[in-house]
């Protein structure tokens, strides 16, 4: 009993060392390569660092500089654009997500955390979030800030993630591209029925795009709903999909797959042999189609 005592005290003093920050965030997916950093990243920012340092023949910002430097070359993920301002700020750390979003997917309530030694006397949280949207501005906003215990961890500790998926199928002006996403489909109802085939627990082995780390595929669909509704007057359908975790590209591939059904190009009998891998990956009626990834944003994260 003594020793975890003392073990429970250490621990709080350790706490008290260090801030165990969490931050909500948002961004502009199409301007970033992904949320993961790549393995080319942390020499890009240091190329670009050290491009924007020797050029002097603009008086704008840092940050204005690396985006237009890193437009030229090839975008940053957003992982290391965060770290980047942290480090401007002080901060050199790395940072934890909720979860992976693919190139041009967006987030409006995406989950980060990280360890850093400093104080709130040194660094109060209020002048941490003005000082990071000043480094971030325009593609990402911290929208909160706050202090959890040192056990929290933005991706172990979530127990449901959403995402929203925005479509179309009327023609858009260009600026909705990146933000509305232009497909075919056919009825609604048969949409919303093929939703309704991916509730509950199933292995999506045939919903994973190549390349996904993890070696559990068993994942909990909670709830998938489509939703008509007009945004800035152009006619639009809304997916929400919630679950307790999602695979590389696997919103993607399912929403394609509803919308194939809507199409008759696949029927709720193909996409139920798919969701219960009774098929192979080369039969025809297998979908490995992606939706255009523009529409997509990950919307809310439970824990």
């Amino acid at each position: 009993m003594v020793g975890i005592f003392i073990i429970n005290i250490l621990n709080a003093f350790i706490e008290k060392l260090h801030m165990n920050v969490v931050c909500i965030i948002a961004y502009d997916g199409s301007k970033f390569c992904g949320f993961s950093k790549q393995k080319k990243d942390s020499i890009k920012i240091r190329y670009l660092e050290t491009k924007i340092q020797d050029d002097t023949s603009m008086g704008l910002p840092y940050t204005t500089k690396l985006k237009m430097f890193s437009q030229e070359n090839e975008l940053l993920s957003v992982a290391d654009f965060f770290e980047s301002a942290l480090k401007r700020i002080g901060i050199n750390t790395h940072i934890i997500a909720s979860g992976r979003t693919d190139k041009g997917v967006h987030a409006t309530y995406q989950v980060i955390n990280f360890h850093t030694d400093l104080t709130l006397q040194q660094m109060p949280l209020e002048k941490m979030k003005n000082l990071l949207n000043q480094k971030l501005s325009p593609s990402v906003l911290v929208r909160k800030i706050f202090l959890e215990s040192n056990s929290f961890h933005a991706r172990f500790s979530a127990k449901v993630r959403t995402y929203r998926y925005i479509f179309t199928q009327e023609d858009i002006l260009p600026f909705f591209n990146p933000y509305i996403a232009k497909v075919q489909y056919g009825n609604p109802i048969l949409i919303q029925q093929a939703l309704d085939s991916f509730l509950g627990i199933h292995d999506f082995s045939l919903f994973k795009k190549n390349g996904s780390e993890t070696k559990n595929f068993v994942r909990e669909i909670y709830k998938a709903t489509l939703l008509e509704k007009k945004l800035y007057n152009i006619p639009c359908c809304i997916i929400h999909i919630s679950a307790n975790g999602f695979l590389r590209s696997q919103v993607r591939m399912m929403i394609q797959a509803c919308l194939y059904v809507s199409l008759a190009k696949i029927s709720l009998a193909d996409l139920q042999c798919q969701i219960d891998n009774n098929m192979l990956l080369t039969d025809k009626s297998c979908v490995r189609e992606l939706a255009p990834q523009g529409g997509l944003y990950l919307c809310r994260v439970v824990y």
